[in-house]
């Protein structure tokens, strides 16, 4: 059980250390609505980066190299603005939304696994 627990904390941690790095990227897109010519950034697992890619390199200094966190910022295409910012902002308030129940959510899982951890260690539920 053990295991068990301290896998899936372990798990949730790095869940949540994405969630946390991805509310900061998209908060900075939304501060930069109006930026002209800003390209939208948004964080992708280094997992998630693998699968969709031939070979992986850290071709900006911007970018989190693979030992860093396992995540990486990658930016999106030139808007079609006429000041070709790459932000809606209704897209990154929903997006900010999204991601900021997503922490919760795990937030309330990681509480839960931790009472459950106490209980078998103590034998009480409260």
């Amino acid at each position: 059980m053990e295991r068990l627990l301290s896998g899936t904390i372990a798990e949730l941690e790095g869940a949540m250390r994405f969630r946390l790095e991805r509310q900061g990227v998209l908060a900075t897109n939304l501060a930069h609505a109006d930026t002209p010519g800003y390209r939208r950034a948004d964080v992708v697992s280094f997992r998630d980066a693998f699968e969709h890619a031939v070979s992986l390199e850290r071709t900006h200094a911007g970018h989190i190299a693979e030992g860093e966190r396992g995540l990486r910022v990658v930016r999106g295409p030139r808007g079609t603005r006429p000041d070709a910012s790459g932000v809606d902002r209704d897209q990154e308030a929903l997006e900010l939304s999204r991601n900021a129940g997503a922490f919760g959510n795990q937030a309330n899982i990681l509480a839960r696994l931790f009472t459950i951890a106490r209980i078998g260690a103590t034998g009480e539920s409260r």
